[in-house]
């Protein structure tokens, strides 16, 4: 091969681990909240974090921007998207219609090499009580029963609202959990492998019950956010006014 081609090759390849590496890393970023809703991403203050160009960075943020995840303009460049509370509410709803949906696919064919897997998850979930840690077995316990369907249009969409259920979990409201979420899991999956229609759907209902609950808290905190948003900006007319 021509030297000049390989240089070019190798140059190719390392913009290209660059711009993924920025590109995972401040994805994962705003799932957790390190990189909370409204921050603002400057190109150079990125490129020297990673020590790189602006290249890749650029890259990496028209990935995200695609994703919907940042929004960018020529004035004020790259922030961290602020989801709505009816984009918060949606994701809900419909990601719990599609771990349902998995759940009444799976009736009484779970497959055996699954069910080792998740008793680990729910015996692991029995002994957690950090909220956070929760919510991580939580979301395990439903992503391997989704990928267990085998059915890819509902891995795929359950993978990009699962994501937004994070950032909603780590950016606007945290989920509480009762004590015997684990559990429940367990008795779902036996109802599931005992093709046990109507305790499934009951364990299912109550589930169903747990994220409108959660739903109706997120609209709380909306509503407080905008009601401080307000008395600040009254306080701060005020004290104009004053001066």
């Amino acid at each position: 091969m021509d030297p000049q081609i390989k240089a070019l090759r190798t140059r190719i390849i390392e913009k290209r681990q660059a711009s993924d590496t920025i590109y995972h890393t401040v994805r994962e970023g705003i799932a957790t909240g390190l990189l909370p809703m409204g921050t603002r991403l400057r190109e150079e203050d990125l490129a020297e974090a990673f020590d790189v160009s602006r290249t890749p960075v650029r890259e990496a943020m028209k990935k995200l921007e695609i994703e919907c995840l940042i929004e960018t303009n020529s004035s004020s460049g790259s922030i961290v998207r602020i989801l709505t509370v009816d984009e918060c509410l949606d994701t809900l709803e419909v990601l719990e219609l599609l771990r349902e949906a998995a759940c009444n696919m799976l009736m009484g064919r779970i497959p055996r090499s699954l069910l080792m897997v998740l008793e680990q998850n729910t015996r692991k979930g029995l002994e957690l009580t950090d909220p956070a840690q929760q919510y991580e077995n939580n979301a395990e316990f439903h992503e391997l029963l989704v990928k267990a369907t085998g059915n890819s249009v509902l891995i795929k969409l359950s993978e990009q609202l699962s994501f937004t259920e994070r950032m909603i979990t780590n950016a606007v409201l945290s989920v509480h959990y009762a004590s015997n979420y684990a559990e429940r899991h367990r008795m779902l999956v036996k109802a599931i492998v005992d093709n046990d229609r109507e305790t499934a759907q009951e364990l299912l209902q109550y589930n169903k019950q747990k994220v409108e609950e959660y739903m109706c808290r997120i609209v709380g905190a909306f509503l407080d956010a905008s009601s401080h948003h307000l008395r600040k900006e009254e306080s701060t007319l005020y004290e104009r006014t004053e001066s």
